[in-house]
């Protein structure tokens, strides 16, 4: 079997399409790390954007405290009134924060241009911020921690475009590998050889299985590195969700931290690439031509971010929110599993560990399905 396996590996290695899917993928690859974190809204002005980010989120890491969202505030107005507009960095840290705990009835920016155009400044008890409380932050037994959180905002954002990407590749890459045979009428060759019915099948379907877990992991390891050199390491991994404003889920019900998100969207993203293997599989033995079962595999994968368009509640909608296309974006996952309107059960908890169940199972039945097809297969 491992023989075979490797056979059908190599294959798939040396198929020209996939040589060229590769290499197009590598391109986009270096296109959406670029975008998503060398011209993100945190690396402005040559770096230095970068440079003020990180040197706000070592002074503000911490409890999240009213005290200390006051300190940061503090020091956001003191910087901006004290820096002429022209050489003034971004600090996008701080203004997410100020964006949420400002007063909404009153302009401070401009309050705060008119104090420097008259030689004066304002100070943060002239501003009287909202509080934690007044905001509706969730509350635990400990206190939610606040630290480094665009730079893993970008990731997420990465990590949800590099999954699309990797399935695209994934479909591609499935859709060869029966039809592909049927469509130079190898059926008839390949099906009457001793392990043709079984355990060449069983090859084909570990053998893709195999390459597109690796193109995932692969993907992925580059993300980490680009992450990594991009974030100066991996400061804020232990920052509570819920004080990340740019997701602004403040009201996230469970207690949790950015690495563990992000390790919770790996494995959801990783069975949902294995779900979309099980399908393109079943598409490809099914149909004559790998562009046939490209078209259908892309649809099916595509298809359910339609239907939630027009379908917005019910047990249907709840049924689409299982498929990887409608969860592949960290905060709509998160967002959709802490909902009970949106998803299936009352916690975010069993909302994730039935979706990976549900995916799973697909892939199991798909393959299955699979191989009794192509053991039943009659050769004309």
């Amino acid at each position: 079997m491992r023989t075979i396996v490797k056979y059908e590996i190599e294959k798939i290695r040396q198929n020209k399409t996939f040589m060229g899917a590769l290499i197009v993928s590598a391109f986009v690859l270096a296109g959406i790390l670029f975008i998503g974190f060398h011209y993100s809204q945190v690396n402005t002005k040559q770096g230095e954007g970068l440079k003020l980010y990180h040197q706000v989120v070592e002074k503000s890491t911490g409890e999240f405290t009213d005290q200390n969202v006051r300190e940061i505030l503090a020091d956001y107005i003191d910087r901006y009134q004290s820096i002429d507009v022209n050489n003034r960095t971004f600090d996008m840290f701080s203004y997410e924060i100020a964006d949420t705990f400002f007063p909404k009835d009153e302009d401070i920016y401009l309050k705060m241009n008119t104090a420097m155009e008259q030689g004066e400044k304002m100070t943060i008890d002239q501003i009287n911020p909202k509080t934690i409380k007044e905001i509706g932050f969730a509350q635990f037994e400990t206190p939610l921690k606040i630290g480094s959180y665009v730079t893993w905002y970008d990731l997420f954002k990465v990590t949800g475009q590099l999954f699309i990407l990797t399935s695209i590749v994934t479909i591609l890459i499935c859709s060869l590998v029966f039809s592909s045979d049927t469509s130079r009428n190898m059926n008839q060759l390949l099906l009457s050889t001793r392990f043709g019915r079984n355990k060449l099948t069983i090859a084909k379907i570990m053998a893709v299985t195999l390459i597109s877990a690796f193109l995932f992991l692969l993907i992925q390891v580059i993300s980490l590195v680009a992450f990594y050199v991009y974030n100066s390491g991996f400061t804020g991994w232990d920052t509570s969700i819920q004080t990340n404003f740019s997701l602004e889920l403040f009201r996230f019900p469970d207690e949790i931290n950015h690495l563990q998100v992000f390790l919770i969207a790996e494995a959801l993203q990783f069975i949902g690439l294995l779900s979309i293997v099980g399908i393109t599989l079943y598409v490809s033995s099914i149909t004559r031509s790998p562009f046939s079962a490209l078209t259908i595999a892309l649809g099916l994968f595509l298809l359910p971010k339609a239907f939630t368009q027009l379908i917005k509640r019910g047990i249907i909608y709840k049924l689409l929110n299982l498929f990887p296309i409608n969860n592949y974006r960290i905060e709509d996952f998160l967002s959709l599993m802490s909902n009970k309107q949106e998803f299936m059960l009352h916690s975010f908890v069993q909302n994730i560990v039935l979706t990976m169940v549900v995916l799973v199972v697909m892939k199991i039945v798909l393959d299955g399905a699979v191989y009794l097809r192509m053991k039943r297969y009659q050769v004309t």
